[in-house]
């Protein structure tokens, strides 16, 4: 008979040497210590969303305004960009004052105007509303307050000409030409008013400037019509005194990145010295639904047009120009 060594195929045979057994693969569990740190997605991580970083929320609450980059693509700006070419020419008609130079009394001619602003953009251009700047920001509002049902409240769109020194935005707080808690019987007022940059926005043409944590105390400082009154112009003025520890704070921003402060912030812009550069910004500003609903009964939409205005509440607050040089 043959031997047990003698039945094995040998090297020179035809047949195929038997494959090694399979590795069997153990899964082990690794405790979280021990991995890789997560990489947290930041910014621009979806169509309609973008996400905030901790600490940028953190400034926001605590500096009254923070700088987001990069929210939107430049194909994004671009075709904001086309209706806002329209409105600042014209070409879509924006009635009565709701048109306007915020840094000159109401009748100056178009011409000799240095801030051209567009009070509801999307009130008369119905076709602009939801577009992707509402989009993103109704995302990120949630991640700021998310506590609070915040609703969109009011838009705008300002152009800074080239050339106009006198392009400024008088320093104010954004509650100045608001009904206060008392007008609205709603005492949380928490805003955020988002700012694209439709060009980069800098020192040399006019971009925003603020003092950061003036609105922690969230109090009101005395604000005064810039022109005479509230009916020859639309701004106000406050005075800010880096003697008494007003730290000026600039806020420069690139193209399709965006600014965001809160309604007790104080804050304005200087001029534009730039020669040949604009300075366009989409502005978009959000409150709670409660104020949203408040204001609308009081008749106070935020255009121009409307019949009440800073000077009509009566808030106990004393902010009237008169008031102020007693």
């Amino acid at each position: 008979s043959l031997s047990k060594s003698s039945r094995l195929p040998s090297h020179s045979a035809t047949t195929v040497p038997l494959a090694p057994p399979p590795l069997r693969l153990r899964t082990c569990f690794v405790a979280p210590s021990q991995r890789f740190p997560l990489v947290t997605m930041r910014g621009r991580t979806a169509p309609d969303s973008y996400i905030l970083a901790e600490e940028q929320v953190k400034t926001f609450h605590t500096d009254g305004c923070v700088t987001l980059p990069n929210v939107l693509t430049e194909q994004e700006v671009s075709e904001i960009e086309e209706v806002f070419v329209r409105f600042l020419n014209r070409e879509i008609h924006v009635p009565g004052k709701d048109f306007c130079d915020m840094s000159k009394p109401f009748g100056v001619p178009f011409e000799e105007w240095s801030i051209v602003n567009c009070m509801l953009p999307t009130k008369y251009h119905p076709e602009f509303r939801n577009n992707i700047f509402e989009r993103i920001t109704a995302n990120i509002i949630k991640q700021i307050h998310p506590s609070i049902e915040m609703v969109k409240d009011y838009d705008q769109l300002l152009n800074k000409r080239p050339g106009k020194k006198d392009a400024v935005f008088a320093w104010h707080q954004d509650m100045g030409y608001w009904p206060g808690p008392k007008a609205l019987g709603v005492e949380e007022t928490s805003t955020c008013t988002f700012s694209l940059a439709i060009d980069d926005s800098t020192e040399e043409n006019g971009c925003l400037r603020y003092i950061p944590g003036s609105g922690m105390a969230r109090t009101l400082r005395q604000h005064a019509p810039l022109a005479g009154s509230r009916d020859e112009g639309h701004a106000l003025t406050i005075e800010v005194d880096e003697s008494q520890g007003d730290v000026v704070t600039l806020a420069p921003c690139l193209r399709g990145s965006v600014t965001v402060h809160d309604e007790f912030v104080v804050h304005g812009s200087g001029g534009n010295m730039s020669p040949d550069r604009q300075r366009r910004t989409y502005v978009l500003a959000y409150r709670p639904k409660a104020v949203v609903e408040a204001e609308r009964k009081l008749g106070f939409t935020h255009s121009h047009n409307d019949e009440v205005n800073w000077d009509t509440f009566n808030d106990g607050e004393d902010r009237k120009k008169n008031d102020i040089h007693q």
